[in-house]
């Protein structure tokens, strides 16, 4: 049925917006993801990083941030401080490395915290979703009542699949962090 389908996409697309999300928090291994959503200010405009510089991983707490113009450098350099990373940019040569130190106690709390955060975002997005098809099901005038009962009963099955799911990203993400 198009309404279901179109439901569990939504809800599919919440699972992977909640997985960048995790993706964004360093855990054990520093990851280009890291550095995802800062911005740089080059060329008169605000930029993302991965758009004017390449992004790599020289060990398990370095990245690199190699500009693809090199003259950007200082602009990227900027971006980075204000980004409040965690970490001291440092230039070497026509690179920037980000030495990243590994998380205190304290810090990996935090990560925690905001990995449940982040998980009970993606909870109440699916309890949107669900809410949403659920009004869109009821007030379809072509459905009988058995099949407006069935369509609800797989949306809510739906809901409980993608629910089951971000309690497991959240184990295995808060996993990740302690395990650092």
């Amino acid at each position: 049925m198009a309404i279901l389908n179109e439901c569990i996409e939504k809800m599919d697309k919440t699972l992977s917006s909640l997985k960048d999300s995790f993706g964004t928090l360093r855990a054990g291994r520093v990851s280009p993801a890291l550095l995802d959503k800062v911005m740089v200010h080059v060329y008169d405009s605000n930029m993302p990083l991965k758009h004017v510089a390449s992004i790599t991983v020289s060990s398990a707490t370095d990245l690199v941030v190699k500009p693809f113009d090199p003259s950007t450098s200082k602009d990227i350099l900027g971006g980075l401080n204000k980004a409040d990373l965690g970490c001291n940019p440092v230039v070497n040569g026509g690179a920037i490395v980000l030495k990243f130190p590994a998380p205190s106690e304290d810090r990996r709390q935090e990560l925690i915290k905001q990995c449940k955060k982040y998980a009970e975002d993606g909870k109440v997005a699916l309890r949107n979703i669900r809410k949403d098809y659920n009004n869109k099901v009821k007030k379809d005038e072509t459905l009988s009542e058995d099949q407006q009962h069935d369509v609800l009963d797989d949306i809510q099955k739906a809901t409980d699949e993608h629910t089951k799911k971000v309690d497991q990203m959240l184990a295995e993400k808060i996993k990740d962090i302690e395990t650092i």
